[in-house]
């Protein structure tokens, strides 16, 4: 009986690590951005690492389902979630980063509820190795592991180059999506955006893409033959106001929590353009060539002044 409750604490915890790594491999630019938080990582391993770890997450759940070499895996296991543990602490509690980053968005916990979360995995996990048994792998759970690490790594690279290509990810989870209606909640009753023309903008402090992205919002938002602008972070509201004040902003500035940012932006900047409360388009990462240009073309007519500059070269977008 013992023996039967192992398997299935090492059913949990494995397909725990499967869920989480088939979410980073549908979105892998939220956990390169959680590594790049870190700053514990160079910028050019930043990409490789992130990708080898969302394979190994993917291929050591498998290997704990099928019970791949047990004693190896369990104790693999219990030293990354032990490791996973302190990073979170440490990382959450100096401010690098608000969460582990372990669930990708798919959760919305906090890193107290994350560390007792690792804690019970690793009873589990202990529970298991107590009351393993001896079986010998065969060969194809070991072609079965390997696969899952191959594939899991692939597709997840194959996600970013398909997004460096396309502008938008082959498998889009967000709720934005062009053509669909806007819905009041999202914005959670902060500001009405259903009627005329706007431009929501997902933003973050941290982001220096959003930061070169600022001067054309703010040229946009002072011109009224173009559309409102209203940005979106999830900071807390005194960030937010710092970061109002210091780029001066001549827009509003929304708080929403993490959990509801990360379902509606994939990665920052996103914007959406809606007319009458329907997108129209989203741009993700980089504005339109063609739009820049009128807007370029346009900010002769800014007063001086008026603080308002935007720079002839548009190379950053």
């Amino acid at each position: 009986m013992s023996y039967e409750i192992g398997k299935i604490c090492l059913f949990l915890v494995g397909s725990i690590f499967v869920i989480t790594g088939i979410a980073k491999v549908l979105e892998p630019w939220k956990f390169i951005t959680h590594i790049a938080s870190l700053d514990l990582v160079k910028l050019q391993w930043i990409k490789s690492v992130s990708l080898i770890f969302i394979a190994l997450e993917t291929a050591l759940g498998i290997a704990l389902i099928l019970q791949v070499l047990p004693d190896l895996t369990i104790l693999g296991s219990v030293i990354i979630l032990f490791g996973l543990s302190l990073l979170t602490y440490w990382s959450t509690s100096t401010g690098k980063t608000k969460d582990c980053g372990c669930y990708n968005g798919l959760l919305e916990i906090s890193p107290n509820t994350s560390l007792l979360l690792n804690a019970l995995y690793i009873l589990l996990l202990i529970f298991a190795w107590v009351y393993r048994t001896h079986e010998n792998t065969v060969l194809w759970q070991y072609i079965l592991t390997i696969i899952s690490f191959i594939v899991s790594g692939a597709l997840a690279s194959g996600q970013i180059e398909y997004y460096i290509i396309n502008g938008r990810p082959y498998f889009d989870l967000t709720s934005l999506k062009v053509n669909r209606q806007w819905q009041s909640q999202w914005l959670e009753g902060a500001i009405d955006v259903s009627q005329g023309s706007k431009i929501v903008v997902f933003l973050s402090p941290e982001c220096p893409q959003c930061k070169n992205w600022l001067k054309i919002l703010r040229l946009v938002h002072y011109r009224a033959d173009l559309p409102e602008v209203v940005g979106v972070v999830n900071c807390n509201v005194e960030a937010a106001k710092d970061y109002a004040k210091s780029y001066n902003l001549n827009f509003s500035i929304v708080v929403i929590k993490p959990f509801l940012f990360n379902k509606l932006a994939m990665a920052v900047p996103t914007a959406v353009v809606l007319e009458n409360g329907v997108i129209k388009e989203k741009w993700v990462g980089t504005m339109p060539q063609k739009f820049v240009a009128e807007i370029a073309s346009g900010s002769r007519s800014i007063p001086k002044g008026s603080g308002l500059v935007l720079t002839a070269h548009t190379n950053y977008l």
